[in-house]
């Protein structure tokens, strides 16, 4: 029975050692795992070197766009604070020389050059609001905000 016993306990220590992977193979099977997260780590990393690229890209383009707004803000400065002056001046004199006259012909002078200095100065607020829009960086902070959301999700599914 002992020679029996022996047999049966060599067999089942046999079959077991069949069943289980080699050490080898288990060895292989985690440099596989480690490998296919090296590739994943590495077109991570392409993929962030292509985002932060055109990143960079759309932030110079939105710099020129700001540096052609700015230029184009500082004209119309130019032109618009002068003619606030010669507004409020006009006005002064407009006002003085309706009181004065007695006639209403100087009165339809004074009204229709009002009412042309002041659609010159509501066009150039209008034109100045427009300009105003294109001044920042809305389209990198939203990329970039998109990028980090794309890391953090990156990173979230290596875990």
């Amino acid at each position: 029975m002992d020679t029996n016993d022996l047999s049966d306990k060599n067999n089942t220590s046999e079959e077991s050692h069949l069943n289980e992977p080699s050490n080898a193979q288990k060895i292989q099977d985690k440099f596989d795992e480690i490998s296919n997260l090296v590739d994943q780590l590495s077109q991570t990393l392409q993929e962030i070197g292509g985002w932060s690229q055109s990143t960079l890209q759309l932030f110079f383009m939105e710099w020129l766009r700001n540096v052609a707004a700015a230029k184009k803000i500082l004209v119309c400065q130019i032109l618009f604070i002068p003619l606030i002056i010669l507004f409020i001046f006009s006005l002064c004199v407009s006002i003085g020389i309706v009181f004065y006259s007695i006639t209403g012909h100087l009165l339809i002078g004074v009204a229709s050059f009002l009412i042309a200095f002041s659609a010159v100065l509501l066009a150039l607020f209008f034109w100045q609001k427009h300009l105003l829009r294109f001044l920042g960086f809305k389209q990198t902070i939203s990329q970039v905000k998109e990028g980090m959301d794309v890391i953090s999700k990156a990173t979230k599914s290596f875990d």
